[in-house]
């Protein structure tokens, strides 16, 4: 794969769509979201153990010689990619808005390591999971939802979404107190507002790439490229 304007084109960037059938893939994915006192949370909830989730993470998804990239489409050719980054000892993981077949990346968020988020609000969120026309990558919308979660921020999340997140989880193989975990993830999040400059929607989070004032912004319109992107389809 390739995503140019991404940094790493030398990398061995791989298409992570298989993944996704893989029983510990989720848990082990959703478990950088909450801290490790609370991983039981989400392994109870998926049937699994911690120590499984953990080798998995070790020797699948953090292999510095494959880093997993999961596209979803959006429209105008836009798309979302989530890549492990997984250069020895700095490994987290990317959210990149680009333009068709990878072109112009563009960071929303990076979770874990040196953290810079949130990059979607809660309606881009649904904007971009509920988005039907994907032709590639991963196309469903429950696993567009949860694989897109960890870069959500919004303080004005609706009460509904914990039933959203819930109805994901177990449609991508969680069982057991889902509608609890839903809620952890949840309140795990950072919550500042949202606000629309110039008919474009930014973040008011401090650590935030969409954040125009913040040391990490973007530039004005990469900015908007990225609001319009995300914008409700009306």
């Amino acid at each position: 794969m390739r995503i140019a304007g991404y940094g790493y084109e030398q990398e061995p960037l791989i298409d992570g769509a298989a993944f996704l059938d893989d029983p510990l893939f989720w848990p082990t994915y959703l478990s950088s979201m909450v801290t490790p006192e609370d991983d039981s949370l989400v392994t109870e909830a998926f049937g699994v153990e911690a120590d499984d989730c953990y080798e998995y993470y070790a020797r699948r998804l953090r292999d510095p010689d494959a880093w997993p990239v999961f596209q979803l489409g959006l429209r105008d050719g836009h798309e979302v990619n989530v890549v492990y980054f997984n250069v020895p000892r700095e490994y987290f993981c990317d959210f990149l808005l680009c333009r068709p077949g990878g072109e112009h990346a563009l960071r929303l968020a990076t979770v874990g390591g040196h953290e810079m988020r949130p990059g979607l609000s809660w309606p881009e969120l649904g904007t971009a999971a509920g988005f039907s026309g994907a032709s590639l990558g991963v196309v469903a919308p429950n696993a567009r939802l949860l694989l897109l979660l960890p870069a959500l921020g919004d303080r004005d999340v609706p009460t509904e979404a914990t039933a959203r997140v819930a109805a994901a989880l177990t449609s991508c193989g969680a069982g057991a107190k889902v509608d609890e975990l839903a809620a952890h993830l949840l309140e795990r999040l950072p919550r500042p507002p949202w606000r629309n400059v110039d008919g474009v929607r930014v973040s008011d989070g401090r650590y935030s790439m969409r954040n125009p004032d913040g040391g990490a912004g973007l530039s004005p319109a990469d900015l908007r490229e990225i609001s319009t992107a995300l914008a409700e389809i009306s």
